[in-house]
């Protein structure tokens, strides 16, 4: 018996637009969770700007994506004495995140039939979990043990 070379059953995929619409909803979700975690970690002056606009359309997505970079080169290259250690870990950490939502998210919009929306999904999942213990303390929040 041989194995079938192509795929046998094609799942149904949302239209692009609405693929997008969904992507920049988790985005932004994650631009606002973001910006929360970063007032509680009081970062020092000299942190870049977050994006404060709405992510409804793919240039303020690139613009989240350039502010994420932005925020991972601060995180590992800047150190000045108002600089806590942890904090910048906890930035780099919740930079990578989001970087890794956001390519998620554009993989499945580019090419559903390879990626799943579910990556950007668990992505978005990881994210959300990892800010909020940073943001409370509660190592149960990165076990999905939140009330």
């Amino acid at each position: 018996m041989t194995a079938p070379d192509e795929p046998t059953m094609l799942l149904p995929t949302l239209p692009t637009e609405q693929r997008t619409r969904h992507v920049l909803r988790l985005l932004d979700t994650a631009r606002r969770r973001m910006a929360q975690t970063l007032t509680v970690m009081r970062l020092c002056p000299h942190a870049p700007a977050w994006p404060t606009t709405p992510t409804n359309d793919t240039a303020a997505a690139i613009e989240l994506r350039a502010a994420t970079v932005a925020l991972i080169k601060y995180a590992r290259r800047h150190h000045c004495d108002a600089c806590n250690p942890g904090r910048m870990r906890h930035t780099l950490r919740l930079a990578a995140l989001l970087l890794d939502l956001w390519q998620n998210g554009k993989h499945h919009v580019q090419r559903p039939d390879l990626y799943s929306v579910t990556l950007a999904h668990r992505a978005e999942r990881h994210f959300g979990d990892t800010a909020g213990w940073i943001t409370t303390g509660d190592h149960r929040r990165l076990l999905g043990q939140t009330d």
